[in-house]
């Protein structure tokens, strides 16, 4: 479990923590192993540098001894023991210097002597009291021999030279420490740890400076990505604003070229219907006054046509109820609703519903979204044979009037919900619609500060609120 906890954290740790781990990780084990190896490599090198130590230190005894013939002194002892502190002290890594030497027995004859095994003894040491102690070795050396043992658990070089003057015939032992090697062992171990920690440290530091960098350089680029993104964005959003204003100047040029050519045949069509008003009298005036009263209308739409593609004029606005407004489109869309088998609907719950508008602008969004919820069920009526309604409500909101068309139609995509206030934007086929009819309708109710709200769900319907601030009383 706790491998398990140190794994998820690993996984878990960013990327400069990981190299981090990585560089303890490898430099660490690496730098002991370099280290042990040459260790290895070292031990038996200082060894033999040791060991030739105690060998110089036996040659220059024993050369000491032949060239002052000390053996055969009666005072040898003494003087080989002075000479073995004289030399010691100048070589503090041996350990113990002894000379061994045969014990002669006198007055024996030749034959008795030969036949009694010779018997070894310490002629001087560096150690006191070894008169009666027993030499390690029962017999002398003929040649330098040396080996590594202990003398009270410290590694030792052991060295017997061997020693020649005249007849006489002696060993020089010597005991040289080897804690000096296996001090500079572990020097050199503690040296390539310390190394190893510093060498890692400093990688950390710098590569912990020039991570930072790295990742700071990461940070700004993302965002200058991100700022260059909310730009192209931006700028493409500018572009298809460039597009929609092109398209709407070729459509103002369009609509002032149709205005002026259809201004004609409507002034001769309702010149006409005056006559037939006066030739019919009151048997048909009813019916005649809506004609006349549709065709003003239109030259009152051919005329804002023209004024849109000139410098704009200011309206008179008046003070009207929004219930005349409805009715005034309700007569017009009727038929419309009868032919199409739609069952219709009207309640006016506002108590205040007077507003101060340009009432023909106010009747050309109503008629439209009107429009466009006989379209919507039009079609869908078409499709799954089923009958449909349209509700046209008033009622007040704080210092508002709300105007609500509902139909049952086949409603809008929270997709295209988005966009439907976008021009040019339709979901009509080709030839049905331009997509211009919501965002002139936005465009007409925002410049009376007012707002124009859409609520819809596919196969489900749509409800749309026209929301208009209240007008001064008259």
């Amino acid at each position: 479990m706790l491998l398990r906890s140190w794994i998820s954290r690993i996984r878990s740790s960013d990327i400069q923590a990981k190299i981090f781990l990585i560089l303890i990780a490898v430099i660490f084990p690496l730098s002991i192993m370099i280290g042990l190896i040459q260790s290895k490599v070292m031990e038996p090198i200082l060894s033999d540098e040791i060991r030739q130590v105690g060998v110089s230190f036996s040659q220059n005894l024993a050369n000491q001894i032949q060239s002052q013939r000390l053996l055969t002194k009666s005072n040898s002892n003494a003087l080989i023991e002075d000479l073995i502190q004289h030399m010691m002290y100048t070589q503090p890594s041996v350990l113990r210097t002894d000379v061994i030497t045969t014990r002669k027995i006198p007055n024996l004859p030749g034959k008795i002597l030969n036949s009694i095994p010779p018997s070894l003894y310490y002629v001087a040491s560096s150690v006191d009291e070894q008169e009666n102690v027993e030499p390690p070795i029962t017999t002398l050396k003929e040649n330098m021999e040396g080996e590594v043992t202990k003398e009270e658990n410290i590694p030792v070089w052991s060295i017997y030279y061997p020693v020649r003057q005249g007849s006489e015939k002696a060993n020089i032992h010597v005991l040289v420490s080897l804690r000096f090697a296996d001090s500079v062992t572990s020097t050199f171990l503690r040296i390539n740890l310390i190394g190893a920690m510093v060498s890692t440290i400093l990688l950390i530091l710098i590569l912990n400076f020039f991570l930072r960098r790295v990742i700071e350089s990461e940070k700004q680029l993302k965002v200058a990505q991100l700022s260059n993104e909310v730009l192209s964005e931006k700028l493409q959003e500018i572009q298809q604003e460039l597009i929609h204003k092109e398209k709407l100047a070729v459509m103002g040029q369009l609509t002032a070229s149709f205005a002026h050519e259809i201004g004609t045949p409507l002034n001769a069509i309702g010149g006409h219907v005056q006559l037939l008003n006066m030739d019919l009298g009151k048997t048909h005036s009813d019916r005649i006054g809506i004609i006349s009263g549709q065709l003003k209308k239109i030259e009152e739409i051919v005329k804002g046509f023209l004024q849109t593609t000139k410098k704009p004029i200011v309206q008179q606005k008046i003070v009207v109820t929004t219930r005349e407004l409805i009715e005034n489109v309700v007569v017009l869309v009727m038929p419309t609703l009868q032919r199409h088998q739609i069952s219709f609907g009207q309640e006016f719950k506002a108590t205040d519903d007077q507003v101060e508008v340009v009432p023909l602008e106010i009747e050309q969004v109503v008629l439209n979204l009107v429009n466009n919820a006989i379209d919507s069920m039009k079609n869908s009526g078409e499709k799954n044979k089923t009958l449909h309604a349209l509700w046209i409500r008033t009622y007040n909101t704080p210092g508002n009037v709300v105007i609500e068309v509902e139909d049952t139609g086949s409603g809008i995509s929270e997709s295209n919900l988005k966009q439907i206030f976008k021009p040019f934007f339709t979901t009509k086929m080709l030839g049905e619609g331009h997509g211009l009819g919501l965002s002139i309708c936005q465009q007409i109710i925002r410049s009376y500060g007012g707002e124009i709200i859409v609520e819809s769900k596919v196969d489900r319907g749509t409800k749309i609120k026209v929301q208009l601030p209240l007008g001064v009383k008259t």
